[in-house]
C-alpha cells in the first residue's frame, strides 16, 4: 500500500529541517569583540570597584601629589608588644604646605605621630635616614644616619644635636624615632651631644632593646655616619588616607612668643 501524498510531504519537510539544523550546528561561531566580552563580564560590583579605585587615585593626586606640597616619610620604634598590633604599622607620610624648620616640626607637631606614654615621660632620638645606594635586600640598604634631636614627651621643645635645617633638606630620606623608654632626656642629650662626624666607615645595624645599652652603643657612633639599616620606606604610588598626616603649625597670636 502506497503512503498518501500528504504523509510523504510531511516526512520530506522534516528531513529538510533536520538537515538544516545539522548544518547550522557545524558552522563556526563568531567570536565577540574584546570590548563586548568585557561588557558582558561587567557587573555592578566590578563597576563599584573601578569607581573606588578611580576615586582613591584622584584623592591621592589632590592630597599628596599637588604642586607645592612637601613630603617626609616617618616611622618609629614600637613601645610595647601591643603597640605592634596596628595593621598600618608606624609608617606615616608627613605632608607640609610650608617648609618648616626641623626644630618646629620636632616640637608639638611631632607628638601627633609619636606614641603617647602613660605617665607622661618618654624619650626619643629623632634620626634622619638618607639612602646612599640601592638596597642589598628588601627594606634594607646603606644609609647616612644623622641623630637630629632628643625629643621628650615632658619637654615643650626638642634639643637639637645638629644645626637646624628646613624640612625640604631631608629630600628622599626618612625621619625615624628611636625609643629610649624613660631614660632621663637630659642625660641622653648630654651623652649624644658633641660627637664627631664620620662619613666613610659603615657602622653595623643594631637592634638592642635595652635602653641603657642602646644609648651606650649609640654614643660610640659618630654623627652623622654611614650605617646599614632596615628603616627605608619609599613613597609608593598611593598612600592610604589613614597614613597621611598633614603637619601644620598654628600662627602665634599677636603679643605671644
Amino acid at each position: 500500500m502506497t503512503p498518501p501524498d500528504w504523509l510523504l510531504s510531511l516526512i520530506g519537510a522534516g528531513a529538510v529541517a533536520l538537515l538544516l539544523w545539522l548544518l547550522s550546528s557545524l558552522r563556526p561561531r563568531r567570536t565577540p569583540h574584546p570590548a563586548q566580552r568585557r561588557r558582558s563580564r561587567s557587573t555592578p560590583e566590578h563597576q563599584d570597584r573601578r569607581d573606588e579605585m578611580k576615586a582613591r587615585e584622584l584623592a591621592h593626586e589632590r592630597d599628596v601629589m599637588r604642586p607645592g606640597l612637601l613630603h617626609l616619610p616617618f616611622s618609629r620604634d614600637s613601645v610595647s608588644m601591643g603597640d605592634d598590633s596596628s595593621m598600618q604599622g608606624h609608617w606615616r607620610l608627613l605632608t607640609f604646605e610650608e617648609d618648616l624648620p626641623m626644630s618646629t616640626l620636632l616640637g608639638p607637631p611631632i607628638h601627633r605621630v609619636l606614641a603617647s606614654i602613660q605617665g607622661g615621660q618618654a624619650t626619643w632620638v629623632l634620626q634622619l635616614h638618607e639612602p646612599l645606594a640601592a638596597p642589598v635586600k628588601p627594606n634594607a640598604g646603606r644609609m647616612r644616619v644623622t641623630d637630629v634631636a632628643v625629643v621628650a614627651q615632658q619637654w615643650p621643645a626638642p634639643r637639637l644635636l645638629v644645626p637646624d635645617f628646613p624640612v625640604s633638606r631631608a629630600g628622599g630620606g626618612t625621619l625615624f624615632a628611636l625609643y629610649l623608654a624613660q631614660l632621663d632626656p637630659e642625660h641622653v642629650y648630654d651623652t649624644l651631644n658633641g660627637r664627631q662626624e664620620e662619613k666613610t666607615e659603615v657602622q653595623p645595624h643594631f637592634s638592642e632593646r635595652r635602653s641603657e645599652r642602646q644609648l651606650a652603643a649609640l654614643s660610640q657612633l659618630p654623627n652623622p655616619r654611614v650605617q646599614e639599616t632596615y628603616t627605608r620606606y619609599p613613597v609608593g604610588p598611593e598612600v592610604p588616607a589613614g597614613q597621611r598626616v598633614m603637619m601644620r603649625v598654628r600662627p602665634t597670636p599677636p603679643g605671644q612668643t
